[in-house]
């Protein structure tokens, strides 16, 4: 004997009506949700889907699709919750991070190899050659530091993750391939691996202070050491650092789409030492040259911009010295708007120290850097 459902309306009561009610609440809210999304749209983009051609082409649909999903009032809420989500439930950091022990971050690029990567470190080996010797004819001394990657200096808090055999000596081969070009070259992974302790914050891809002070001492002793700067009547004053313990989100944090996530949701905020660090005062206005003014121009990418870098180097230099250092600059960005700038050609400096990270060396080139190596193979800075 087989049995059927049944609904008695009259014995549901008022509970008949939920899932209509429901279902009507639904439409409403999509429907007051869809019209504020949409009074976020421009005019002017409304304007391009009136036109009858696009219309007809099935044009305006598609615009109007991609504006609803470019201004939808929740889409922001949606993608925080989705990130959330994807970091507790998968430990997701998204394409260009990569999570090592716990509480550590890496840049995925450190850990990528390039193809043509060789040719690529060689090609910049001799951009860099051919910068020396366009800078000596102005009797400017090049001196470049080579910052290591995170992952060689903080590889014990790699974990799982996988370095590239190739990459043990790929600086050491680069900074080699450049001293046979007579260029001077400093090498910043021997000061960082002789400090013990952190030398990199544990969520961004840069130096911490403890590093960057390290690296500045090490430069600021080297241009010492070839007679390029006066050595420091006395060395830094005790009250030219105050340090405090702040909480720091770094730039590993942002790239992974964490930031703006509530405590609960994402990995700790890091807590590290957050210095003021006093100015040099120069004897003068002026910017480079005489007696008493800046002798030294660092030109370099967003390590010379990290953990008070500039001003430890300024500090221990017992000077001041001029940052044309770019964040985003990456290989070329900064040399080239200082070289080719007005300041350069006015007021040249003694000593221009370029700083270069080595994951820089094996990128792909960009077209603006083709442009530069033409431009240094025809003996133009």
């Amino acid at each position: 004997m087989s049995e059927s459902f049944s609904f008695d309306a009259k014995s549901a009561g008022i509970w008949r009506f939920i899932p209509a009610c429901a279902f009507a609440l639904i439409l409403i809210t999509g429907l007051c949700v869809t019209v504020l999304s949409l009074r976020e749209v421009p005019a002017a983009k409304w304007a391009e889907m009136a036109y009858l051609k696009p219309v007809l082409q099935g044009e305006s649909t598609r615009r109007f699709t991609s504006q609803l999903n470019e201004h939808f009032l929740w889409s922001k809420p949606f993608a925080r919750i989705e990130r959330a989500v994807n970091w507790k439930i998968a430990g997701d950091t998204g394409p260009s991070v990569r999570t090592g022990c716990e509480g550590w971050f890496f840049l995925s690029e450190e850990l990528t190899t390039f193809d043509g990567g060789s040719q690529n470190a060689n090609a910049r080996a001799y951009m860099v050659g051919q910068v020396a010797q366009l800078l000596e004819k102005k009797n400017i001394r090049l001196v470049v530091a080579v910052t290591p990657d995170k992952s060689r200096i903080e590889q014990q808090h790699l974990c799982s993750l996988h370095r590239p055999a190739g990459f043990t000596q790929r600086a050491q081969d680069w900074m080699s391939t450049i001293r046979s070009r007579q260029v001077e070259v400093i090498d910043l992974s021997v000061p960082l691996t002789a400090f013990h302790g952190e030398r990199y914050y544990r969520t961004d891809s840069h130096w911490n202070e403890a590093g960057a002070n390290a690296a500045a001492a090490a430069i600021a002793a080297h241009l010492v050491q070839l007679q390029l700067v006066d050595k420091p009547a006395h060395g830094i004053p005790a009250d030219a650092v105050k340090t405090s313990i702040a909480e720091r989100m770094g730039d590993l944090f942002r790239v992974s789409n964490l930031e703006g996530l509530p405590e609960w949701w994402r990995p700790a905020i890091e807590k590290t030492a957050t210095s003021v660090v006093a100015p040099v005062v120069s004897k003068s206005d002026d910017l480079f040259g005489d007696t008493g003014l800046p002798a030294v121009a660092l030109i370099g990418t967003s390590f010379s911009l990290r953990g008070n870098f500039v001003p430890m180097l300024s500090q221990h230099l017992g000077a001041p010295i001029a940052n044309l250092a770019k964040d985003g600059g990456d290989f070329d960005g900064s040399a080239t708007a200082y070289l080719h700038g007005k300041i350069f050609q006015q007021e040249p400096p003694k000593v221009v120290v370029w700083e270069i990270p080595e994951r820089m060396l094996q990128k792909p080139f960009k077209p603006s850097e083709r442009v530069w190596l033409e431009d240094l193979k025809q003996g133009r800075l």
